[in-house]
């Protein structure tokens, strides 16, 4: 019986790479706070982040910018809340990491500098009105992610914050993925494949 062991270019592959960003430290986030209390699972949150970026940086030798970011939140808002001996700081830090990145995407429409393109241009071969479009999609998405992060820290537990903060970065991947609709259409020909992807 032979094992068929995943290639080392699917290994490295950024995709699965900024899968394992976004969802290794959510996921133990949320199995932690199953199994002990919230600040606990915050710790190890903030531990298994670090590891998921220093993993991240070894297979790809450099720091995906939105993973960065993201994760300068949940150590700022993670050691605020372990410091202060409140769940706010990073259920706080979660709303203004959505609502920041909106608010960035569309200051940069509105300087004529599509930071989509900027950041995601050597990825995908797509038209302007393709990064526009784009560019409104995650605008939206993000203020919505924001605006019921602000709902959820006001109305739930923090424990059952934890089971929103899954749902929801679920939910803004599938949405990414559904933008493969976007940059399909929109694609450059003679620069990418069937998806948009620069070849």
């Amino acid at each position: 019986v032979y094992v068929t062991i995943p290639s080392v270019r699917l290994i490295k592959s950024k995709a699965f790479i900024h899968l394992f960003n976004e969802f290794t430290p959510v996921l133990a986030f949320f199995v932690a706070v199953q199994v002990t209390d919230f600040f606990t699972a915050t710790a190890i949150f903030m531990v298994v982040t670090v590891i998921a970026l220093t993993t991240g940086w070894y297979l790809d030798r450099r720091f995906p910018l939105f993973p960065i970011i993201a994760g300068s939140f949940v150590l700022i808002g993670g050691g605020i809340t372990l410091y202060f001996d409140t769940p706010d700081g990073i259920i706080l830090a979660d709303s203004i990491y959505y609502l920041g990145l909106g608010l960035l995407v569309w200051l940069s429409l509105i300087l004529d500098k599509n930071i989509l393109k900027i950041i995601f241009g050597h990825t995908f071969a797509i038209t302007d009105r393709g990064w526009t479009i784009l560019a409104h999609r995650w605008i939206m998405i993000f203020l919505i992610a924001g605006i019921a992060n602000e709902v959820a820290r006001h109305f739930l537990t923090p424990e059952a914050w934890a089971n929103f903060k899954v749902l929801k970065v679920i939910t803004v991947g599938l949405f990414g993925f559904y933008q493969f609709t976007v940059s399909r259409r929109h694609r450059l020909p003679e620069e990418s494949n069937e998806w948009g992807l620069r070849i």
